[in-house]
């Protein structure tokens, strides 16, 4: 049975979009150098994952239906 996928996908998609197409207007605004483009994508990556991290943390009794 095909399942219909609501909209986050499509609107987390369109923000990475946004955000990459700010950043490199931002870094051809600033002449910012490309080797300086990891260091920012690294530190992004580190900021989203310990932000999914605290945002998914759940509590001990806060277990999904029918997990026990």
């Amino acid at each position: 049975m095909a399942r219909r996928c609501s909209g986050n996908g499509l609107m987390l998609a369109g923000l990475i979009v946004t955000l990459v197409g700010l950043a490199v207007a931002l870094r051809a605004t600033l002449q910012i150098p490309g080797y300086w483009t990891t260091v920012a994508v690294g530190v992004a990556l580190l900021i989203a994952g310990a932000l999914r991290s605290l945002v998914g943390r759940r509590g001990p009794d806060s277990s999904p239906p029918g997990s026990s």
